[in-house]
């Protein structure tokens, strides 16, 4: 089709006298005889606009679109994922299977950022005065491009979705059920965020990254909870759980009480111990709570302890 028309501008630039249309100045005294043909290794296209730098970014503009329609005939690419989500006790047990086709857009080439009128191998551009006084150009040009380089630009294109499609197939594979390490679990989700970033929006593959976020988010928010170890006078030790899994975690959590004074917060690997002055603000016939806060991906995990 691009052919079609490259043909019929060529055919209204020599027909522009015909139509009264005078060609008033040129790049060539003569108009070169690949304008409206079709060479082997090379595109040749042409535009018209008012000036001749748009008539040339239009021209040039559609060299790239021919070398991305190339490649898009040459790839054949598809994403199929399914995702399993695994857990015991009562959780529930999900399957989730997500197939994206793929698709060949200028972004995922990188190659089209040297596409410029200086790699041409010719070029002729010529303005035309209309019968009304005003001008517009026609802008013609040969671009090189050999078999040789498309079957590099697709081995390419290949490789970066590969690269795309495992890691993305890897993400969907992770069972959280299998960690024990909040810190872990963080570094995956953000890694997995980061990832996401970097595909368009327009690229399918965004949707299933996104249901895999909502999965991870889901899971996280089912099977997360804190739970009291030991309390008494002293001291409250609290930990986070995954499931049946207590997990090893870094995050401090926040405390308020309201009685307690005092309040001190120490790590341990797989805990946290509160300690804390019973004696100076907490009375024998009141309640006397201590309220634990881990907030994890804007969401809050609590617990209340009644110290006695």
């Amino acid at each position: 089709m691009k052919r079609l028309l490259t043909f019929i501008s060529a055919l209204l630039l020599v027909g522009a006298a015909v139509a009264g249309e005078k060609v008033i100045q040129s790049s060539a005294k003569h108009m070169p005889k690949w304008i409206g043909g079709m060479e082997k290794g090379y595109f040749i296209v042409s535009a018209q606009a008012e000036s001749l730098e748009d008539a040339q970014q239009k021209a040039m503009t559609q060299v790239r679109e021919q070398i991305v329609s190339a490649i898009a005939t040459r790839v054949h690419s598809a994403t199929s994922i399914t995702m399993h989500e695994t857990s015991s006790n009562g959780d529930i047990v999900s399957l989730k299977e997500m197939k994206s086709q793929l698709s060949v857009e200028a972004a995922d080439i990188p190659y089209l950022a040297d596409v410029s009128p200086s790699h041409a191998s010719d070029y002729y551009w010529a303005q035309i005065r209309r019968n009304d006084k005003s001008t517009y150009y026609h802008y013609h040009v040969k671009y090189p491009f050999s078999n040789s380089q498309l079957r590099m630009l697709v081995d390419e294109y290949d490789q970066h979705q590969k690269l795309i499609n495992d890691t993305l197939q890897r993400f969907a594979a992770t069972d959280f059920a299998e960690f024990d390490d909040l810190d872990a679990m963080m570094m995956h989700y953000n890694q997995f965020k980061q990832f996401t970033s970097t595909l368009r929006e327009s690229d399918s593959r965004r949707s299933i990254c996104e249901t895999i976020r909502q999965s991870y988010d889901q899971m996280l928010s089912r099977n997360l909870r804190v739970e009291t170890i030991s309390s008494d006078r002293e001291s409250t030790r609290v930990a986070l759980f995954y499931g049946q899994k207590q997990l090893i975690c870094t995050l401090v959590p926040k405390v308020k009480s309201n009685c307690l004074t005092a309040i001190e917060i120490k790590n341990a690997i797989s805990s946290s111990v509160i300690r804390y002055d019973f004696s100076t603000g907490c009375y024998e016939d009141e309640q006397n709570w201590l309220d634990i806060v881990y907030t994890i991906l804007g969401k809050k995990y609590n617990t209340r302890c009644y110290i006695k």
